[in-house]
């Protein structure tokens, strides 16, 4: 019979409770619980004395790090669903940056998990339906499958907004199928916005944009291909369109030399081109909103 194995450290011995907690660190981008160092042999007041030695650093309660850096925003994330229990995920904001798949950012970090919490820095989300099925993983950090976060950006989310975080998430070749939401009052948004990308917008993509459609204006078609480029905003019946353009946009010689290339065939197909600075749109919108509707009044439909 084998003898047993002994799971000793450096030169035979048992390893210390310091050399325990790095060894859990190493495995969590130098992250460790609460539970984690007692289960490493240290007492509370051990724990205390490293804080106060700088060994142990706090992150949020429960959850400390081993490291003097300044922690990244992914190992922030992963800090924040520790601190939050099995089960705890990235959610919204923080998930959909971490997707790759979001414009949106938020101060705060989102965490979904199936029980309260109250964090510093923190937005939690308690979900009562919060299931494993829901939770997935991206570089070893706890997030929310790409359907669930649809669900939960459609309670922050307009449709517009949502639609292109489904076409950025049908780029990176992430699931598109319509979640179930039963019991969610953010089903219209979510049709609304699953209606849109089956139609072939790809959403709003700026602030700017964002903007343009709180303007008191006809509901246009929104970022869709036509005659081979994307549009803005469209108008069919009118025959109109409407172009808004970022800052950087306008500096890039390559980017104006395609946008006359657009300006050209749409007018050569009837169509009337507005253009307009982003800046405009944000802080003069009264004045973009006046114009649209009087080239909307002057271009009916045929």
């Amino acid at each position: 019979m084998s003898p047993k194995v002994r799971h000793t450290g450096v030169s035979g011995h048992t390893p210390s409770p310091d050399q325990r907690i790095r060894g859990v660190a190493a495995r969590q981008r130098d992250l460790v619980t609460l539970t984690q160092l007692r289960h490493a042999g240290l007492t509370n007041g051990g724990i205390a004395r490293r804080v106060d030695d700088g060994v142990l650093r706090r992150v949020f309660r429960g959850v400390y790090t081993t490291s003097q850096a300044v922690l990244s925003p992914e190992t922030l994330g992963l800090a924040a669903t520790m601190a939050c229990g099995p089960g705890a995920g990235l959610s919204h904001y923080a998930c959909g940056t971490l997707y790759g798949i979001s414009r949106f950012r938020s101060s705060l970090i989102d965490v979904v998990s199936p029980r309260k919490r109250t964090l510093e820095g923190v937005r939690v989300h308690r979900s009562r339906t919060l299931t494993s099925s829901d939770i997935t993983s991206i570089r070893g950090i706890p997030v929310t499958t790409v359907p669930r976060l649809y669900v939960d950006f459609a309670d922050v989310l307009t449709p517009f907004q949502l639609a292109n975080v489904i076409h950025e998430a049908a780029y990176e070749n992430l699931s598109t199928s319509l979640p179930e939401a039963a019991g969610r009052h953010n089903q219209k948004t979510l049709a609304k916005a699953f209606e849109l990308h089956a139609q072939g917008s790809a959403g709003t993509r700026s602030p700017a944009e964002d903007a343009f459609l709180d303007l008191d204006l006809p509901e246009p078609l929104v970022n869709v291909v036509h005659l081979g480029f994307e549009v803005d905003f469209r108008w069919p019946e009118q025959l109109v369109a409407v172009e808004v353009d970022g800052g950087q946009h306008v500096r890039r010689p390559y980017s104006r030399n395609a946008d006359a290339r657009r300006d050209e065939v749409l007018r050569a197909h009837g169509y009337t081109v507005l253009r307009f600075p982003a800046k405009a749109v944000l802080y003069r919108g009264s004045e973009v909103e006046r114009r649209v509707l009087d080239t909307l009044s002057v271009r009916p439909a045929p």
